[in-house]
């Protein structure tokens, strides 16, 4: 009968201190707060997997599709409305940039120094030659007043001119700019009618101030209305 065999000792040296047993470390079990498991309840969804940004409110592709076109269509028109916006101004600024800022102040001078010589031909007459001068002076008048002016010479002026033989002679000596448009000028003239008739030896002079609105026609500054007092 053999003798009966006893385990083996595991031997790691030559000496028994020479063998070294791991030690057995134990995780403390921790709980994580109940806010922290909400929020990556929140996170991830209730059933732990992770969710895509895209919520499925019950819009199909075509739908979400629409949107999006509507997006971009709104997205094109506020850059497009701001693009016709800055044309229309730009437009604006180019017109006034293009035109003539010494063009009012020539057209000032210009109906200013035609209201002298109209008037001063207008308001002169000899009794002699009343026919010619009212043909003559139809040219310097527009409007409604080149009927008017005739029908005064030939109902007023030539009858008592004609009588007493009158002759009269218009000469201005200031005039200034009450008023203008792109198209008129209104201007007051100051002159005086030297006015000799029969059996008069001096000629007496009257001072007269006369408002006349010229208007521009064909380039020509032509008397439109005329008033005195």
């Amino acid at each position: 009968m053999s003798a009966p065999t006893t385990p083996a000792e595991p031997v790691v040296g030559d000496r028994a201190e020479d063998v070294v047993t791991a030690p057995v470390v134990t995780e403390p079990v921790t709980h994580e707060p109940v806010e922290h498991v909400q929020a990556l309840e929140d996170d991830t969804g209730h059933d732990g997997t992770e969710h895509d940004d895209t919520e499925h409110d019950g819009t199909g592709p075509d739908d979400a599709a629409q949107e999006r076109r509507g997006r971009l269509s709104a997205g094109v028109a506020t850059p497009l409305t701001l693009l016709v916006l800055a044309l229309v101004a730009f437009a604006l600024v180019l017109t006034v940039s293009l035109r003539d800022p010494g063009a009012r102040e020539r057209d000032a001078r210009a109906a200013t120094a035609a209201a002298r010589t109209s008037l001063e031909q207008l308001l002169s007459y000899g009794w002699q030659t009343l026919d010619a001068q009212a043909q003559r002076n139809a040219g310097l008048l527009t409007g409604s007043f080149k009927k008017e002016y005739a029908v005064t010479m030939a109902s007023t002026i030539a009858p008592v001119a004609q009588k007493q033989k009158v002759t009269v002679q218009a000469r201005s000596y200031e005039a200034g700019v009450m008023g203008q448009t792109p198209d008129t000028v209104t201007v007051q003239v100051f002159l005086d009618q030297a006015k000799t008739a029969q059996g008069q030896e001096q000629p007496s002079v009257d001072q007269n101030r006369v408002i006349a609105t010229m208007r521009k026609v064909d380039g020509r500054w032509l008397v439109e209305q005329l008033s005195a007092y």
